[in-house]
């Protein structure tokens, strides 16, 4: 009989369970591997920064760094390191600014700005890739999002 396994009708000690279920760290190269090695990367970095609470310029070096480690795409780091009021040209006159704020410094919930953005592009311009878009940034946005002290407790 093979030492590591128990004869029928015993049972395995806690530690001994838990170290069966754990089991070998998957290999590097694996589809697992790959998606825990990105998973601990937007981890890490999103651990630094609150979506519900930053600046324009923390926007932008957080997704520089996602996208840097392979966690966001190149197109969603393009949407997302965007902010126009970083640009010394940005004319809050355009009518495309005008319901940006111009103050880059100022902290925001970009979570609840893309969740306006969304709304105004439903009712002034419904176009399919704009609203499948800017869906995705949210759902990505809230991804990022530090969870709640109440969704840490019932885990």
């Amino acid at each position: 009989m093979n030492n590591n396994q128990p004869e029928e009708g015993t049972y395995l000690s806690v530690s001994d369970y838990l170290d069966a279920l754990h089991g070998p760290d998957p290999d590097p190269s694996s589809v697992m591997g790959r998606a825990l090695e990105l998973t601990a990367a937007a981890a890490e970095i999103t651990g630094e920064y609150d979506v519900r609470d930053m600046t324009p310029q923390q926007m932008v070096e957080m997704t520089r760094r996602l996208h840097l480690a392979g966690v966001i795409s190149l197109p969603e780091y393009a949407v997302l390191s965007f902010q126009p009021d970083l640009y010394p040209q940005f004319n809050y006159e355009a009518a495309t600014y005008r319901l940006m704020q111009r103050h880059p410094q100022r902290r925001r919930d970009f979570i609840a700005a893309w969740e306006n953005h969304l709304e105004v592009i439903w009712h002034h311009h419904p176009d399919p890739p704009s609203l499948q878009m800017s869906e995705q940034i949210i759902e990505l946005l809230r991804s990022f999002e530090p969870p709640d002290d109440e969704e840490t407790l019932s885990l």
